[in-house]
């Protein structure tokens, strides 16, 4: 089996950090969730179950998908980058990357 160069790792990484950067400065509209309206409702049984649940539910996520994926991007990126920069610092039979 073949290994891979060592600087796969480092431009994986590079990668993923610049798509999440540019994830996270656009935000696409497409993966927001909309405001609640406010309106008092009158609903009951099931379907105020369902209402509670859904807006307990919405109030966990975030308002635009595409920044949280972005900044899990960023992190993974950061971290495949650091891991290999310090990499470089241990033993060769150490070196994990």
């Amino acid at each position: 089996m073949e290994h891979s160069p060592r600087t796969s790792p480092l431009v994986a990484g590079i990668a993923l950090l610049g798509a999440g950067l540019l994830l996270y400065q656009v935000k696409p509209t497409v993966l927001s969730l909309p405001a609640p309206n406010g309106k008092s409702r009158r609903d009951r049984g099931i379907r105020r179950v369902a209402r509670k649940s859904r807006d307990g539910v919405a109030s966990l996520m975030p308002s635009n998908l595409t920044g949280s994926i972005g900044r899990s991007l960023i992190i993974m990126g950061l971290g495949l980058v650091t891991i290999r920069l310090l990499d470089r610092f241990v033993n060769e039979e150490d070196a994990l990357y």
